[in-house]
């Protein structure tokens, strides 16, 4: 498969490679994902995650990009809640080759099922921030309905989906912005 890969921290977004590397093996309770449309922050390349493995060991070449949305090709041993053929979007493990690739292998457990009046586009750019989102309002914030929430930046990645899961969850929420993305935030409500 076709991959773009790094091997030098050092040169950012200019080390990257388009390369052939082998096809992922399907592991214990993983996934092939044939990627569709992935998501990538040039960021990901100073994050230690993406040179090295959970115990500090290099770990180069690696591929990186973490979201997702593609069609499951194979399941490991033991793989349980999807099945070949299925639409998914996800993220992958920061430690484990990423998304940059023709296809991928991770874990079924950060997948979810992709409805089939979405677009992978959209499916690929949910994960992070809504994962963020969800992260910031219910498990750090505790947010009930009734309360109040301010999102600032309401029309970005993020911002677009504090303000519509705090809408879902009953919440008054306040938005911040430029003006130009004014209608769009609105369009949230």
């Amino acid at each position: 498969m076709e991959a773009i890969v790094v091997t030098n921290q050092a040169a950012g977004t200019a080390g990257m490679k388009l390369m052939d590397r082998p096809d992922p093996p399907a592991a214990i309770n993983d996934v092939i994902v044939d990627d569709s449309c992935v998501g990538f922050v040039p960021t990901e390349l100073t994050w230690p995650s993406t040179w090295t493995d959970r115990h500090e060991r290099d770990r180069t070449p690696s591929i990186p990009g973490h979201e997702l949305a593609g069609v499951v090709t194979a399941l490991g041993y033991g793989t349980t809640g999807l099945s070949v053929g299925q639409r998914v979007s996800g993220l992958a493990d920061w430690y484990r080759d990423g998304t940059l690739a023709e296809s991928v292998a991770m874990e079924a457990r950060n997948l979810a099922p992709l409805p089939g009046d979405v677009d992978f586009t959209v499916g690929a750019s949910l994960p992070i921030s809504g994962l963020t989102a969800w992260q910031g309002l219910f498990e750090h914030g505790r947010l009930r309905a009734g309360q109040s929430v301010i999102a600032h930046g309401a029309a970005g990645a993020v911002g677009s989906m504090v303000t519509q899961l705090a809408r879902e969850a009953g919440a008054y929420v306040i938005g911040t912005g430029r003006a130009a993305d004014r209608q769009k935030a609105l369009d949230f409500g």
